[in-house]
């Protein structure tokens, strides 16, 4: 089956490509992308022509898409809501895992990761062409420079990086959004909210970030919630929808649930779960940045615990689109005394949730300060050093 190069993206590598029905992402050694480079030399061209910052050679990983696609599918919101997909299948589960470790390192933080390059090779494989608000070019292939984006290091994502569980229901409303001809309001406004979330998940600036760049950051991430909620023409979406949003979670744990944290709701005030007690405080700093009021950098911190609103909207997010998706397993487990199915369903269900159940680890995150987790953790490694002295020191007693 024939497929067409749609975008280079610069910044990622790949070790796995990740499928659907009419598009994929693929690393520039998967077998399509090779196929193309032996059919069309200046497609080859091209693809060896991207370096780093400092000039290395880089392999960017590729949009691809089925030939033979329905026409609807040529249009560029398809292939962007494909990517908006792949962002959200990433980025919210690497901040979760950053709040819970505590660690950064080598996972897709930022939707910049996921940045498509500008230029790309023409449907007849002649020219390379660039296509943006401000630029209509055309240029021979062996001519172009290809660089990944100066403000990041560009980053190796693993297929282990992706939330499948997320991934496979979004792909499944992508088709119901774009193959049908006639889409609900409910999908446009599923990947409208992606869209908005896209953006919302970027780096807020470079070197010249200022305090009105998180704002702006937060002000999206409230757009894209009451994107995601809202009814439609007859309706609005309103703070008091989005924390139903919230209030429908099947939490696994049911700390996450307990309604014991003060929010509002215009002059009322009612104890609601920690998903609606953040988002509260979310909502408050946009409207703070928005309007003009004073704000500080404290606004953009939690109450409780001094935890930064940005890093925690990621898994906030991830649990919005748990309820809104209603991701949950389905089906009674198998009996035990058929060991092996109950086995199988056990395992399945762990991996199921497992994504969820970090998101929830992630926000509960915002109940302690930075400090705190990092004296918790110490002292866990010094229980287990002490274990383990005690352990030895017995086996050397008993003379073994």
């Amino acid at each position: 089956m024939a497929w067409t190069p749609i975008w280079a993206l610069p910044n990622l590598s790949l070790d796995q490509p990740v499928e659907s029905e009419f598009f994929a992402l693929t690393p520039h050694d998967d077998h399509r992308v090779r196929l193309l480079e032996r059919q069309h030399p200046n497609f080859r061209t091209l693809m060896r022509r991207f370096k780093d910052v400092h000039g290395e050679r880089i392999h960017p990983a590729l949009i691809l898409r089925r030939a033979n696609a329905p026409r609807r599918l040529e249009s560029g919101q398809a292939a962007i809501s494909f990517r908006d997909i792949l962002v959200a299948c990433t980025v919210p589960m690497a901040w979760s895992k950053n709040l819970i470790y505590a660690n950064y390192r080598n996972r897709p933080s930022f939707s910049n990761y996921f940045r498509v390059y500008p230029w790309m090779i023409d449907r007849n494989f002649d020219h390379a062409i660039a296509n943006t608000p401000t630029t209509l070019a055309i240029h021979e292939a062996s001519a172009i420079n290809g660089q990944s984006s100066p403000e990041l290091s560009p980053i190796n994502l693993r297929r282990s990086d992706f939330d499948d569980t997320l991934l496979h229901a979004l792909l499944e409303r992508w088709s119901a959004r774009y193959v049908t001809a006639n889409p609900t309001w409910e999908n446009t406004a599923l990947f409208r909210s992606l869209n908005i979330a896209n953006q919302a998940f970027q780096i807020p600036s470079s070197v010249d970030t200022t305090i009105y760049d998180f704002g702006r950051i937060i002000s999206m991430w409230v757009s894209s919630f009451e994107t995601l909620i809202h009814p439609g023409a007859t309706g609005r979406a309103t703070l008091k929808e989005v924390y139903a949003l919230f209030e429908r979670v099947a939490w696994l744990d049911q700390r996450c649930g307990h309604r014991r944290y003060k929010t509002r709701l215009g002059t009322n005030s009612a104890r609601r779960n920690i998903a609606c007690w953040i988002y509260n405080q979310i909502y408050v700093c946009r409207n703070n940045f928005l309007h003009g009021n004073p704000v500080k950098d404290s606004d953009l911190k939690t109450r409780r615990s001094g935890r930064s609103l940005i890093m925690l909207a990621p898994p906030l997010y991830r649990l919005g689109l748990t309820s809104f998706l209603d991701l949950s397993m389905k089906g009674d487990p198998p009996p035990m005394d058929d060991a092996d199915a109950f086995a199988e369903f056990l395992t399945r269900s762990m991996r199921f949730e497992e994504p969820q159940r970090d998101a929830e680890r992630a926000i509960r995150k915002a109940l302690i300060s930075v400090g705190e987790q990092e004296r918790q953790r110490q002292e866990r490694i010094d229980q287990a050093r002490a274990r383990s002295r005690q352990i030895r020191a017995d086996l050397n007693a008993s003379g073994m």
